[in-house]
């Protein structure tokens, strides 16, 4: 089941679009890249990488990936391209994905 959660983004990964201190609301859910709980290329999504259990990165869907019978991947980036994203980490399953953000509630100072 979905529930909606807030966060507060640190770092400038992901400036212009959001800065430090701004307050976002993400939709948790498992998502796929078609039919209910859908992501596609442009959404900006919370992840979770294996490697780094308990830490969340905001990033934007680069490009999407799915070959029959294996698990979808992503490719994300930061707005700001000092960021680290997919160019380091490189492809990241779908499974990766825990939230897909709806909006920011609050702007930072």
């Amino acid at each position: 089941m979905a529930k909606h959660a807030s966060m507060i983004i640190e770092g400038d990964s992901m400036a212009p679009t959001y800065s430090a201190g701004d307050w976002l609301m993400g939709r948790w859910a498992k998502y796929k890249l078609t039919g209910f709980n859908r992501i596609k290329v442009g959404d900006v999504i919370v992840i979770e990488r294996d490697e780094q259990p308990g830490i969340f990165y905001v990033k934007r869907i680069s490009e999407t990936r799915a070959s029959g019978g294996h698990m979808p991947t992503i490719f994300v980036l930061s707005d700001n391209e000092a960021g680290t994203d997919s160019r380091t980490w490189g492809w990241l399953p779908i499974t990766a994905v825990r939230a897909k953000i709806q909006f920011r509630m609050k702007r930072g100072k």
